[in-house]
Order: structure tokens, then sequence, then C-alpha cells
């Protein structure tokens, strides 16, 4: 009881201290940073829509305390609805990043790093207190690295003109996959077989989309609903799935490779026939869970969108065509490639461990 009270306490001391530098770090911006000191609301009308969809638009009157500037206090105006779908509503203590034209200033956005840093912070500090922290360690650093990498890899897609951004993304995922790996289980056999078990499943389910879409003429599916792209949106899609097939087959790959080496140690005279059969069974306990959990985040992710649309008087076939779309898609090809990954793994752990090509 005393080690738990202990660790909560320099939990505490740790999200404190964090809390506090990030409140105060404003000198670290080469933007005006100020913080609101006073507001003022005032309700300048009431508007409703064909759909009879009601709102309030108000106007407010911001008094704002730079804090890495000599100028001492500003007054700026700002006008929000109160669904706030486009514009913010500022509240007195909250820190602005502004912008300073012709001699006056302009509010580009929140300043959002206490909140995003004190909850990295928690689940680090999770990670370290409920985890093995030689393990935690490893994992962190994988996560970074695969930060770097995506930042390289959407840097060399922005860089030039005419990317192959298939190619781009694809390298990309493996490189994911063996440091997600790599840095979790070691230059193991283990290791090795998940990477192979992943990639093969990863390769198979999007070789299937392929050859779907392609004898398809990709009939009802509209890429052309991806919002905010200035490339090819086709092949952009078919980037963003691979990053997402990639990841719900690397997890079930992992978790049926560890179920089998368990096998592997209690008895290493087993055959084929034993580890595929006992591969499949785990693979089926996981994948309905696996599939539910993307159907899921897919759920979250399209929901505002869903609901605007409903309240605009838009009805189900049309948002499911052009909203829910590619997402369906995704969803679609991510689970069959959680289904294939079940024989392709255990197929694949079954085949080298039989054969003991190396020492566990």
């Amino acid at each position: 009881m005393a080690k738990v009270f202990k660790r909560i306490l320099v939990a505490l001391v740790i999200l404190i201290g964090v809390g506090f530098f990030l409140r105060h770090n404003a000198f670290l911006y080469q933007h005006p940073v100020g913080q609101v000191v006073q507001v003022h609301n005032q309700k300048v009308q009431s508007i409703t829509d064909e759909h009879n969809n009601e709102d309030q638009i108000y106007q407010q009157k911001l008094t704002i305390r730079l804090l890495n500037r000599q100028q001492k206090r500003i007054i700026l105006t700002n006008g929000f609805n109160q669904s706030q779908t486009v514009l913010h509503r500022y509240r007195v203590g909250d820190q602005l990043i502004l912008e300073k034209l012709s001699n006056r200033y302009h509010i580009l956005s929140l300043k959002r790093d206490t909140v995003l840093g004190l909850l990295a912070t928690l689940f680090i500090l999770l990670l370290y207190f409920y985890g093995q922290r030689r393990a935690t360690s490893w994992l962190l650093l994988s996560l970074i690295t695969n930060i770097v990498l995506f930042i390289v890899a959407v840097g060399i897609d922005v860089q030039f003109k005419n990317p192959n951004v298939i190619l781009i993304f694809s390298i990309l995922a493996g490189f994911f996959a063996l440091s997600s790996l790599l840095f979790v289980l070691g230059r193991t056999l283990q290791m090795r077989l998940t990477f192979f078990a992943t990639l093969t499943s990863t390769a198979l389910t999007m070789g299937i989309m392929s050859i779907v879409l392609l004898l398809t003429h990709n009939n009802g599916v509209h890429f052309e609903t991806m919002a905010y792209v200035t490339q090819v949106p086709a092949t952009l899609f078919i980037a963003q799935t691979i990053i997402g097939v990639l990841g719900a087959v690397m997890d079930e790959a992992a978790d049926i490779v560890a179920g089998l080496f368990g096998m592997h140690r209690e008895n290493a005279q087993r055959h084929f026939k034993e580890y595929w059969h006992a591969g499949m069974s785990i693979g089926r306990d996981i994948m309905g869970t696996l599939i539910n959990v993307l159907f899921m985040i897919f759920i979250a992710e399209t929901m505002p969108m869903v609901i605007l649309m409903l309240r605009n008087g838009n009805n189900w076939p049309y948002i499911l065509e052009m909203v829910m779309n590619l997402g369906i898609l995704q969803t679609v090809v991510s689970g069959i490639g959680i289904v294939l990954a079940v024989p392709v793994t255990s197929a694949i752990v079954a085949f080298f461990l039989q054969r003991k090509v190396a020492k566990i």
C-alpha cells in the first residue's frame, strides 16, 4: 500500500511540474501568446435554418494579457455561434496563440500544449508504473521512431510534385512493423515470424482489395469524398488503408505467434497440425473483438459528420454513400485482413516451429 501511495505521489508531483511548465512556456513561442483575463459576451441574433435547426450568434469582447511581449494588455473581438461548429468560444484563463498583422492582433488558435502534454505525461507514467520499465522504455522508443518515420514519409510526399504515394507508404508500413516489433520483441525468431506474417497478411489483403476494385472499376466507391485532398484521392486512400490493415493485422499476428511459442516452450516435440489448430483457435478467439474495435473506431470518427448531415435534412442512403462510403470500405478491408491473418500466421509459425529453423 505504501508503494502504491508513493507512486501516486510521484505521479502527482510530475504532473503538477509538467503542467506548471507548459502553462508558463510562452517564452518558447515565436508568435505572440496571450491569456484571456476578461470576457464580455453579447448575444447578436438567433437564427433558424430550413430544417428548423436553431442557433445563436454571440460577439465577445476579450481582454488579453500578452505573456511574451512587452505590451501588457490588448482588447480583441471574437464572434462565435452557440454550436461552435466553426468559431470557438473563449473563456477567462484560456491561453491563445496570436498573430500581429498591420499593428493589429488576430487570434490564430487556442494554446493546447498544456492539455496534450499532461495527457502524454499521464500515459507515460501509467506505462512505467504498471508495466516493466525496460519494456516500457523500448515501447516509447518505438513510438517516437514511428512518429519520426511518419513525418519523414509525409515530408517526402509533400516535397515532390508527383510522388508514388503507394510506394512511399508501403515502405513506411514495413518500417512501422519492423521498428514496432524489433523494439518490443527484440531480434528473436518470434519477432521475425511476426514481421513476416504481418507483411504477408497485409500484402494478401491489399492484393484482394486491388483485384476487386479493378474488376468492379471502382463502382460505388466515391474517392472524391475525401476531404481536403490535393493529390489523387484513390492512391492516397490505398496508402491510408495499407497503414490501417497493417496495424490490425500486426496486433493479431503478435498474439498468435506468442501463443504458439508458448506451446513450443512447453513441449518442442509437436507436429504441424497441433500448432495449426492452436493458432486457428487463438485467432478465432480474438478475431471478433478486433473487428468490433475497428467498427467502433469507424463509428466514432464518422459520428459527428453523420449527425450534422442528418440535422441538415439528408437521408441515410445519401449519408452511407457520400459520408460513410470510404470508412465502411476501409473497415471491411481491415476485417478481411484480420480474418486472413489467422490461417496465414498459424501456417507460417507452425511450419517454422516444426522444422526448428532456429533455437528458441
